[in-house]
């Protein structure tokens, strides 16, 4: 039997104290759970919209249409408009705009027409009329030169027994005003009182559209009418004089008139009549 010393007692308290510490630092680590990292936010995340923007951008004035009719454009400067209609004037089977604007001011022709043409540009021409009551200038939708395209019929003035148009329709260059083989605008005079009359008839001779005027009178005496026919073609938007013919009537009593008297004081053209 061993017999202990109390410092050798301590000293085996110590060593074992000593292994404990040992065996307590070399024991298994408790693991830490690692931190939870927050994953990206979503690309379209969505974002709050705010409350109407500080500053809201000012759109650029649009021209109003001619007449409030959508596709006839904005009203030139030193215009007003005067009257419109939709007509197939290229003839593709859509109807284009028509306008006639008139002048604020005195200045040059005192007129102006123009055309929007649905699938196409626009064109627009001067042109001369002395006429009152500008809300009825367009008189008239009609092919005069039978070309298959509609022209428009447009007063250009008003006498006191009579009345006078003009056709505006496609040609080569556009838009234009039916004239005479030297430029002349052609006025078209019809109507008249029961001294004198004036007409105007389109027709078609043997495939071809003509334009007849004609005018009669009995100024030379109460008995008897003088009256004569001028005849065009067309060539586009211009008349070509082919005959003329004078002759005279004669009534059996004085102031009679003259037979078939629609011949002398109407507009007749391929359906549309004016009186």
């Amino acid at each position: 039997m061993t017999r202990h010393t109390p410092q050798s007692t301590l000293r085996i308290v110590r060593k074992w104290l000593v292994l404990a510490l040992v065996f307590a630092g070399c024991g298994p680590a408790v693991a830490t759970a690692p931190k939870a990292t927050p994953s990206a936010l979503p690309s379209a995340l969505p974002v709050a919209v705010s409350a109407a923007p500080s500053v809201v951008p000012q759109a650029s004035p649009t021209p109003a249409p001619a007449c409030g009719e959508r596709g006839a454009g904005p009203v030139p400067d030193g215009w007003k408009c005067s009257e419109t209609t939709k007509v197939d004037l290229d003839g593709d089977g859509w109807p284009d705009v028509f306008v006639v604007f008139a002048r604020t001011a005195a200045n040059g022709e005192n007129w102006r027409a123009r055309i929007a043409l649905t699938a196409g540009p626009t064109y627009e021409i001067g042109f001369a009329a002395d006429v009152e009551d500008v809300g009825s200038m367009i008189r008239g939708l009609v092919d005069v030169d039978r070309d298959g395209r509609d022209d428009v019929l447009v007063e250009l003035g008003r006498g006191a027994s009579t009345e006078v148009v003009g056709v505006f329709g496609l040609g080569k260059s556009g838009l234009m005003q039916a004239a005479y083989q030297d430029g002349t605008k052609a006025r078209l005079l019809f109507a008249g009182s029961v001294r004198h009359g004036a007409a105007v008839e389109c027709r078609s001779q043997s495939g071809r559209a003509e334009l007849v005027l004609r005018g009669i009178s009995n100024y030379t005496a109460d008995d008897q009418w003088d009256w004569s026919e001028s005849v065009y073609s067309w060539s586009s938007k211009v008349l070509v004089l082919t005959s003329q013919r004078r002759g005279v009537i004669k009534v059996p009593h004085p102031f009679d008139p003259p037979p078939n008297e629609d011949a002398f004081w109407s507009f007749r053209c391929f359906g549309v009549d004016l009186y």
